[in-house]
């Protein structure tokens, strides 16, 4: 592997030893535990998108531990690694191309999405200082992604007549998605914290409300705040006033009962779509919370819906 040493010591890979000329572009999965990269940069684009678990990126002046549906957009000669973290399983798949070829496609974005991928202008950091571009795709939308990598890796492989028009078109998709997620974060009201501002304890209250649906023991809470477990828990508490299981159940509660009022779901599979696993166990919890019974929160509303 062929790379070139930058005035700095980062060393930078080049698309003209790394992709190929006819059609620039790849994608790459790792799932290694010996995956270890240094510090380095390189002269096209990358996304890097992790399907599951976690893992280490690091970009300077900070270290990220990514999960999954976390995803980043690497400009050209942005300096960055990725690295396993030990006995932490994870899968990350890797976009590598050189902006020029979705160019037309992006034509209409031309205003917002190649800040994404050029290095000559300021890019999407969320740090305001240079870093690779960085979002957490939700629930909803992880799947729509993880079915546009596995569309574009399909096509890479098979390599059919028309298949690099197939990717270009997925990746636009892609890139597109990104940039209304960058967008609609910055419509918020409140300002969001930078990755520089957010604080441990708001990095696992982050991935409570978009995993609420499935486990999370207060183990991989504590991993990803990087701290020991029973320090973790009183740090949680300290700082969100509730401890970790009645922090995880509010979010569920809260989640069921938007649910129950679109009445498009039963009781019981609204409690296992917000992470229950028994039945009782939801309902006991739901009223706790809330007073009443999922079963007599609906009749309530129902109630108000005819007299109205």
């Amino acid at each position: 592997m062929e790379i070139r040493e930058e005035k700095r010591d980062i060393p930078c890979f080049e698309s003209k030893q790394q992709l190929n000329r006819e059609f620039p572009f790849k994608i790459i999965r790792y799932s290694s535990s010996e995956l270890k990269q240094p510090m380095h940069t390189h002269d096209y684009t990358q996304i890097a998108y992790v399907l599951k678990g976690v893992c280490n990126h690091q970009v300077p002046g900070k270290s990220l531990t990514v999960s999954k549906g976390d995803i980043f957009v690497i400009a050209p000669d942005a300096p960055h690694s990725l690295n396993a973290i030990a006995e932490q399983e994870y899968e990350v798949v890797l976009l590598d191309f050189v902006p020029s070829i979705v160019g037309e496609l992006l034509q209409p974005f031309s205003g917002s999405l190649p800040l994404l991928l050029e290095p000559s202008r300021e890019n999407y950091s969320l740090s305001g200082s240079g870093v690779p571009s960085w979002l957490h795709i939700g629930n909803r939308k992880q799947s729509f992604v993880e079915q546009l990598l596995q569309d574009i890796q399909d096509e890479f492989e098979h390599r059919e007549v028309g298949y690099e028009h197939a990717i270009l078109l997925s990746l636009a998709k892609l890139l597109l998605l990104i940039d209304r997620e960058y967008r609609r974060g910055q419509r918020k009201p409140a300002r969001q914290p930078t990755i520089a501002e957010r604080t441990p304890i708001e990095e696992v209250k982050r991935y409570i409300y978009d995993n609420y649906s499935g486990d999370i023991p207060l183990e991989h809470g504590a991993f990803i705040a990087n701290m020991a477990p029973a320090y973790f828990s009183h740090q949680f508490k300290k700082e969100t006033g509730q401890t970790f299981i009645d922090f995880i159940n509010e979010v569920r509660i809260e989640r069921a009962k938007e649910l129950i009022l679109r009445g498009t779901h039963t009781i019981t599979a609204i409690g296992f779509q917000v992470g229950f696993h028994h039945l009782s166990h939801f309902i006991r919890t739901f009223k706790k919370r809330c007073g009443v019974t999922p079963t007599e929160y609906k009749k309530m509303f129902a109630k108000d819906d005819h007299n109205n």
